[in-house]
């Protein structure tokens, strides 16, 4: 299950780089907290309660809703298509793509390094790599403010999944790792926030309205 799990969430890593509106990218974001939470679940059952229903309901309460229905929040009526960047359509996909490959390679060439759980470890550093390097190449490639924060939100999924592959020895790290995520997230959503209401507060369609020749 924790294989189909990873293999999901790096299928939308590359669909990511395709999305154009910007309400798919909210359900993505919402899938991908689905993903993490059934991954935290499998993959941490075996611990302390106490840790395990405080993970769990972080990926389900922060990630999968809170995250997006804030993000729909802030750009209802405001913005509906991100600006395309440099790289469009399918050559971002073709981009993702390799950097999702490249990341296995890189997995598949340490293997030989890790002594334990080794094949585990390698599923979870390609889906962590890949979601960091993805979320890079998301922000860089485009120019709103509104696709640099879901930028962000990728590589904070990807620095969760680098947790998970320690959760079961290391509990406490990943409870840290999501206090962390959660401050981070909540700030920097703040600031988005801040910074969208003085881009768009004079760009309503209804001023269109008021035009004159």
């Amino acid at each position: 299950m924790i294989n189909f799990l990873i293999i999901l969430f790096i299928i939308s890593l590359i669909y990511l780089a395709k999305v154009e509106m910007v309400k798919s990218y909210f359900t993505l974001m919402a899938f991908q907290g689905i993903l993490l939470f059934g991954l935290a679940y499998f993959e941490l059952k075996e611990i302390d309660l106490l840790h395990l229903l405080f993970i769990l309901l972080e990926t389900l309460v922060f990630k999968t809703l809170f995250v997006p229905l804030f993000l729909h929040r802030i750009t209802r009526n405001r913005i509906h298509r991100h600006h395309n960047g440099p790289i469009k359509g399918y050559y971002s996909v073709l981009i993702t793509a390799v950097i999702v490959i490249g990341c296995f390679m890189i997995s598949y060439v340490i293997h030989d390094e890790l002594t334990v759980n080794a094949d585990h470890q390698v599923k979870y550093f390609t889906a962590a790599i890949s979601s960091i390097m993805v979320g890079l190449f998301i922000a860089i490639n485009n120019r709103d403010l509104v696709t640099h924060l879901i930028g962000y939100l990728v590589i904070e999924n990807g620095i969760f999944l680098l947790s998970l592959a320690l959760g079961s020895e290391m509990p406490m790290f990943v409870n840290s790792a999501i206090l962390l995520d959660i401050f981070t997230s909540v700030l920097i959503m703040g600031i988005f926030f801040n910074k969208m209401k003085d881009y768009f507060q004079n760009v309503d369609a209804s001023h269109l309205s008021q035009l004159k020749d």
